[in-house]
């Protein structure tokens, strides 16, 4: 990764978690114990190893517990900040109302209940040689439930995302998100501040300015917002991450 950039992540990590409750129902989502441990835990302690430095926790149910765990992030030698949402905002919104504590050009997003073990510096790197506005670390999948699917062209330009009606790349697959990103501080500075669909409203718009970019990355992926990927988590961080 190049000196003094993307050292910051911006994570989402105010849902609800309702797919969950008959499970979990005394925490949020991203504090869901995983293998004896909350998976904010595993997830901020990847990102710290891929070299962040920075976290800014976008928060609204439960953020008092999630502050209450992360503190001031140096257990995992990290600096955190926090912002609050005072009503549901979505993706979009909560990041637009986040803009205050964003002090850098250039920065990751990503959700608290997805983790996708990549390297960071690399995409990083990608994001600044295109030029891209956004770029979104897209991997290989086989179906197309709960997923956005991308059409990439030759030169790794985004062409459309979300189309549920792209063929499938040679071999069966297609190319979905990833759910991790790169984001240049500016095109949140455009949006308006308000409930808005990150997926649905901001990026299908920018797909159609030619700003957004595809890191394809075969790293470890998992959601666990489901209770059959949570269950299958427990087992598999673990192995991936290393106790």
């Amino acid at each position: 990764m190049k000196e003094n950039r993307g050292r910051l992540a911006v994570i989402l990590a105010g849902g609800l978690g309702t797919r969950l409750r008959g499970i979990i129902s005394d925490v949020p989502k991203a504090l869901a114990p995983i293998a004896g441990r909350p998976f904010l835990d595993w997830l901020l302690t990847m990102l710290s190893c891929r070299g962040i430095t920075k976290i800014l926790l976008l928060l609204g149910y439960g953020a008092d517990k999630i502050m209450a765990f992360v503190e001031d992030g140096s257990k995992w030698n990290l600096k955190a900040t926090y912002s609050l949402e005072k009503e549901p905002l979505d993706k979009g919104g909560a990041l637009r109302n986040a803009l205050p504590y964003i002090d850098e050009r250039t920065f990751f997003f990503m959700n608290g209940d997805t983790l996708l073990d990549m390297d960071l510096g690399e995409m990083f790197d990608f994001h600044v040689d295109k030029r891209a506005k956004l770029t979104i670390a897209s991997r290989p999948w086989k179906d197309l439930t709960r997923v956005d699917p991308m059409k990439i062209d030759d030169e790794s330009k985004v062409v459309s995302f979300g189309e549920k009606n792209v063929p499938a790349e040679e071999g069966g697959f297609w190319f979905v998100n990833g759910g991790f990103y790169v984001v240049d501080r500016d095109i949140v500075e455009e949006l308006p501040l308000r409930r808005l669909s990150w997926e649905k409203e901001v990026v299908p718009q920018l797909v159609r300015r030619g700003v957004v970019y595809s890191f394809r990355s075969g790293g470890y992926f998992i959601d666990i917002g489901v209770p059959e990927d949570y269950f299958k988590a427990q087992r598999e961080i673990p192995y991936i991450l290393g106790s």
